[in-house]
């Protein structure tokens, strides 16, 4: 089990990293890109010169999230509504970010179109769904002691999906960092798959 264990937590870690690493590092073949005031998905834009590998790494790291979800799905003792919610959210996250990779973000200032519709269509619905994922954690039985970080992360999750969402059309004051709101509620989420899976290999009670 702990073999099991090991191989699964370090594909969650390499997705993390390569999630948050690689862009910093692709922004550096990017003029004028901005991790404070850009979302990530423009390094991605059809316009970007870095579009190819950041498109690769996306649906690299959303290969490693399913594998993984369906790792953290077969840890879990017994699977009731709330054990399938907390798999589905990762799962949902993995397959937005694979459809991220092959369907780029739309390049600013031009009209929307398929690929950029798709693009935020599937990683919207995999923000979404994954930041609930502390919330069902707080009633799974598996991290019932875990529950108060949990709901601490949920609230944080939350606040923060929902200060990227609004700073997107706004250019001025303290809700211009677009990028760096994107940049912690992803910190925020991923924290909570790596606590609690961590938390999974406690000794028995």
């Amino acid at each position: 089990m702990e073999k099991q264990f090991n191989f699964y937590f370090i594909l969650l870690l390499i997705a993390i990293l390569s999630d948050l690493i690689t862009p910093f590092l692709l922004a550096f073949k990017y003029p004028g890109y901005s991790h404070l005031n850009d979302v990530i998905s423009l390094l991605g834009a059809d316009n970007s010169p870095v579009k190819r590998w950041e498109g690769l790494n996306l649906i690299f790291v959303g290969a490693l999230f399913i594998v993984f979800a369906l790792g953290q799905k077969a840890f879990f003792s017994n699977m009731g509504c709330l054990h399938y919610c907390y798999f589905i959210g990762i799962l949902a996250f993995g397959l937005g970010c694979v459809f991220a990779g092959i369907f780029p973000a739309d390049a600013r200032g031009i009209g929307e179109t398929f690929s950029g519709k798709v693009h935020g269509i599937t990683s919207g619905i995999g923000f979404m769904l994954l930041l609930l994922c502390p919330l069902w954690a707080v009633f799974i039985g598996e991290f019932k002691s875990n529950s108060i970080p949990n709901i601490i992360l949920f609230i944080l999750s939350l606040s923060t999906f929902v200060l990227f969402v609004i700073s997107e059309n706004i250019d001025t004051g303290v809700l211009r960092y677009t990028g760096l709101y994107q940049r912690l509620n992803l910190l925020v989420m991923y924290l909570c798959l790596l606590m609690n899976f961590m938390y999974m290999l406690r000794p028995a009670e």
